[in-house]
């Protein structure tokens, strides 16, 4: 009996650890199809949250990329009105170009008997005439799966959410030999942002990533460029001033949700940011996208049948594993990102970390970001 074929559209974070995690099984054929050559550059900070470590670590992928990754311990956090206040908080993020983190997923999920087939774009689903998904539509003909699971980026075209979207631009670019702190990351929450911000990543090799990221309905959004080049000047001008640009700006919408749409059917299942999860306050998305992924796979791995694909219980499983993980997070980093705009919050910040509310903003901010303080600490003990 042949194994049932699971087509996964899209080789980012959400389907790499998607196809990794199904094709470590042996009871699936996993064919993965982009539109993409790997490795390819991809618009993103490319930072990796305590929390992606924490998915990284459960595929078993963290030390494959150990060598490539610049490391973020201290937060430097700018406010509307000027003001500037230093965060360390013990925790360690990394940051990890998406140029290597996709291709390093996908290229473990070959590794373990996933099929890459790149520079194929899929036009829409195919449906039987129940309404089943049967397969897929690419550029290059019809391709029939048991199961498809789109990972396909945002906006995704093949999504069943009919919830209004709230879409968030971004536009970024690269820079090498800046004089920042190889170890300190900048978020700049500028008025003409309309509630959201500009940062500042160190990547690894002595390049930093800079992009802001801006709702598509803001009054600025319809200048987008000359924005961004205000804030380059305004922000950072001393440090680019010597600076070596490397390659040009690029843009990339996000959609963003505190909600958990519609997510699977019998024969399909969405995944990252194709289900719409995204960080509402922190437009974070490649932890969530890795979580996804290995949800998904879980609940396919567990409750697939060849014959009748998902049950009904099953898809509704995988909806609420879902709000159970993420929506708490994606309520705090909301309530934190607000939170961090108002003057007089950042002031008291120093004082109430040691009052009796300390102990809820640290576990505020592990609720967003994750926390491996205790690994960081050890690793510096030692």
């Amino acid at each position: 009996m042949r194994k049932p074929r699971v087509i996964v559209v899209g080789a980012g974070p959400a389907g790499g650890a998607c196809s990794l995690s199904l094709a470590r099984t042996g009871a699936f054929e996993v064919l993965v199809l982009d539109k993409s050559q790997y490795p390819r550059i991809k618009v993103c900070g490319s930072g990796l949250s305590p929390h992606a470590l924490d998915v990284l670590v459960k595929l078993g992928l963290r030390e494959r990329f150990a060598p490539q990754h610049g490391v973020i311990d201290t937060m430097l956090v700018r406010g509307p009105e000027g003001g500037e206040q230093s965060l360390h908080a013990g925790i360690e993020a990394w940051v990890v170009p998406r140029v290597e983190l996709d291709h390093g997923i996908v290229r473990a999920a070959t590794e373990h008997g996933a099929e890459l087939r790149e520079g194929t774009k899929v036009l829409e689903l195919l449906r039987d005439p129940s309404g089943q998904v049967r397969g897929v539509k690419a550029e290059s003909g019809e391709i029939e799966a048991d199961l498809v699971v789109c990972a396909d980026g945002s906006p995704s075209r093949f999504s069943r959410d009919e919830h209004p979207k709230t879409t968030i631009r971004t536009i970024m670019g690269w820079w090498r030999g800046t004089p920042y702190n190889g170890r300190t990351a900048h978020m700049v929450w500028d008025r003409r942002l309309s509630g959201y911000y500009a940062w500042m990543f160190p990547e690894p090799g002595e390049v930093v990533n800079i992009g802001l990221t801006i709702p598509e309905n803001a009054p600025e959004a319809g200048r987008l460029k000359a924005l961004f080049q205000e804030l380059l000047d305004e922000h950072w001008g001393d440090g680019l001033r010597d600076a070596e640009q490397v390659g040009k700006w690029m843009g990339h919408p996000a959609v963003i949700t505190n909600r958990v749409g519609p997510v699977a059917e019998a024969r399909a299942v969405w995944v990252g940011e194709a289900a719409r999860l995204v960080s509402p306050g922190t437009v974070e998305g490649i932890g969530f996208a890795l979580e996804s992924g290995c949800i998904a796979a879980d609940v396919v791995t567990r409750h697939f049948q060849r014959e009748r694909g998902l049950s009904m219980l099953a898809t509704a499983s995988y909806r609420a594993r879902l709000a159970a993980a993420m929506l708490p997070k994606f309520w705090a980093g909301e309530a934190l990102a607000r939170g961090v705009q108002v003057p007089q919050v950042r002031r008291m910040a120093d004082r109430l970390v040691h009052s009796p509310l300390g102990a809820w903003i640290d576990r505020t901010i592990s609720t967003v970001l994750g926390d491996n303080r205790r690994e960081v600490a050890a690793r510096q003990a030692s």
